[in-house]
């Protein structure tokens, strides 16, 4: 068993698993606040879900600092795994396939 694509496999879960959570969780609480500023807002937040809300968040920083900044950790964790997914994932693929191979 191959200690190192374990582990790589562990990072890249973890990494989606909390940027995808962040991004709920700041989604989840900017759309009630965006309904409550006008359909304007509303239609943004629904029709863009990740740009639409940090865009509404940074435009009532004040009131909205941290689901703005839930919606940036989540999307630079998100950002991280797909970097190392793309970058490191062809090592391991060839390393899969020579040992298959033979």
């Amino acid at each position: 068993m191959d200690v190192g694509f374990t582990l790589f496999v562990l990072l890249i879960a973890l990494l989606v698993a909390g940027g995808l959570a962040l991004l709920l969780v700041g989604y989840i609480d900017t759309l009630p606040a965006a309904i409550a500023h006008g359909w304007r807002w509303a239609l943004l937040v629904l029709l863009l879900p990740v740009l639409g809300p940090f865009l509404f968040c940074r435009g009532h920083w004040p009131e909205f600092a941290r689901p703005g900044r839930q919606l940036l950790a989540g999307t630079a964790l998100t950002g991280c795994a797909l970097v190392l997914l793309y970058a490191i994932g062809p090592y391991f693929a060839a390393r899969i396939v020579a040992g298959v191979a033979g």
